[in-house]
């Protein structure tokens, strides 16, 4: 292996949606921080997105168009694709549709440099709505201190950060053998996290550290408005299941009713129409029956309830009804977790 020249190495997989790539990419090389190589892996592209990211890398020789060269299809290989040829000291993963802001990476680099013990730092994130780089509380901002405890909060899928919070060290990453899990559509970054959790990364938030990524609202890109094919159920029943694996390794079975809230988290949200997505919710029983066999059984009756009240309410109560405590209690975590984010913004301007 070559040894590391460069500070940093941002990997984002890009599949179409030009607009946006375009977006992301000016606003990479708007940054006040040079140093980084940019490896923009396609994921199979058509020929407009193409000839966009090859227009960039004749303007900026940082900047390296990479064709995924093996199966399977999908963000999570070109991911791998990435780790496996970055030459920076630090690696940051982005999506292709979102923005960072003019400071983002010159925060992340600095910051970390100054950290020796860790291996990964997390940072604060906004939303990009309607072109606009948005930092007022949201439900959809991560990367901030709002638990005690983020173990609890991955189970329960409450996820506290997602990868694009994230700073690593290059080194850290392969020393511990970390990657993506290729059979998974979607759910990886939070897979990811819980993985180097796990595995024994050490880690910390950039208390102080301003908003530097806006993950972009209502994007046509988002694979969460696709997750209604049979290989997306059986992807979402693999993610529950490594959940399951990776929090046990860590914490026994302390976690197991967060992350029984976690599976219900996943059978919600993974619903097509207003209904109820038999083959999904069979899958995750099936999922976790030797792994937890009451969460199953709990799981199986929640089911046969909700088949049974689809025959006198609409659909989409009767299978909300079964679920109702957990429903309730995750709404009124978003509003907890809007709340604890706006003081902690408050405190940092005093």
């Amino acid at each position: 292996m070559e040894p590391l020249r460069i500070p940093l190495t941002i990997i984002m997989p890009v599949f179409n949606h030009r607009d946006e790539v375009r977006t992301m990419i000016d606003s990479i090389r708007a940054n006040d921080f040079c140093g980084w190589e940019l490896l923009a892996i396609d994921d199979g592209s058509e020929e407009d997105t193409l000839q966009l990211l090859y227009h960039y890398a004749e303007e900026d020789s940082r900047i390296r168009v990479v064709r995924r060269d093996r199966q399977p299809k999908g963000a999570q290989t070109c991911r791998n694709i990435g780790l496996e040829m970055a030459s920076g000291e630090f690696v940051i993963v982005f999506d292709s549709d979102d923005y960072i802001a003019p400071y983002c990476l010159r925060q992340r680099v600095e910051m970390l440099s100054k950290r020796p013990d860790l291996d990964f730092m997390v940072f604060p994130s906004g939303v990009y709505v309607d072109n606009r780089f948005v930092t007022a509380p949201h439900p959809y901002d991560f990367g901030y201190r709002v638990a005690e405890d983020d173990v609890k909060m991955f189970a329960s899928r409450r996820l506290p950060f997602i990868v694009w919070n994230n700073i690593y060290r290059t080194e850290s990453l392969r020393r511990n053998r970390l990657t993506w899990d290729d059979r998974l559509l979607s759910l990886q970054d939070a897979d990811f996290n819980i993985s180097a959790i796990a595995a024994g990364l050490r880690y910390d938030y950039a208390d102080g550290a301003l908003q530097d990524y806006g993950y972009r609202l209502f994007t046509t890109s988002s694979i969460s408005k696709k997750i209604s094919t049979q290989a997306h159920v059986e992807s979402h029943a693999r993610a529950n299941g490594n959940m399951y694996d990776a929090v046990r390794r860590i914490a026994g079975i302390r976690y197991d009713s967060y992350l029984y809230d976690g599976m219900l988290s996943i059978y919600n949200s993974g619903m097509t129409g207003k209904g109820l997505n038999l083959s999904l919710a069979e899958a995750l029983v099936n999922s976790v029956r030797e792994r937890n066999l009451s969460h199953s059984r709990m799981l199986k009756w929640q089911i046969r309830i909700t088949l049974l009240l689809q025959k006198l309410l609409p659909a989409r109560f009767a299978r909300q009804l079964p679920v109702a405590i957990y429903l309730l209690k995750n709404a009124c975590w978003r509003k907890k977790k809007v709340a604890l984010i706006r003081k902690l913004i408050n405190a940092q301007k005093q």
